[in-house]
């Protein structure tokens, strides 16, 4: 069996996409709790890692959590394996690199959402 080599980048799926998007929506304030605890370096290569697709997204959310000492699986809705996303509906923002599940409603007035994993907005489609 053929091990993955560094810097090769990593398959993603539907499981890692909902990953992606959580992780996407939750950035803002890991940011500022790894400030505080003195992690921001490691946020800073897992990001990274993550942007050049060579970290996989489940790694990236266990270390997180572990960081945390939060449980790696979320509690609640996890979709079925196999089962794709439901594409998101017309006028919504999506992920600007078309890697996560993440969807914004479009609030007329309101701020362009962005991808605190990518550092850009949202795509408009």
């Amino acid at each position: 069996m053929r091990r993955r080599g560094e810097g090769e980048r990593v398959e993603s799926s539907a499981v890692d996409a909902d990953g992606l998007s959580r992780l996407c929506g939750d950035l803002p304030e890991l940011r500022e709790q790894a400030r505080l605890d003195g992690w921001s370096a490691e946020l800073g290569l897992m990001l990274t890692g993550l942007r050049a697709g060579t970290l996989p997204v489940p790694t990236a959310l266990e270390r997180v959590c572990d960081r945390l000492g939060l449980p790696v699986r979320p509690r609640g809705y996890a979709p079925v394996p196999g089962q794709d996303p439901a594409p998101p509906p017309a006028g919504a923002y999506t992920c600007p690199g078309g890697r996560c599940s993440r969807v914004e409603r479009r609030e007329p007035g309101g701020p362009l959402p962005e991808c605190a994993v990518f550092d850009a907005p949202l795509t408009f489609g």
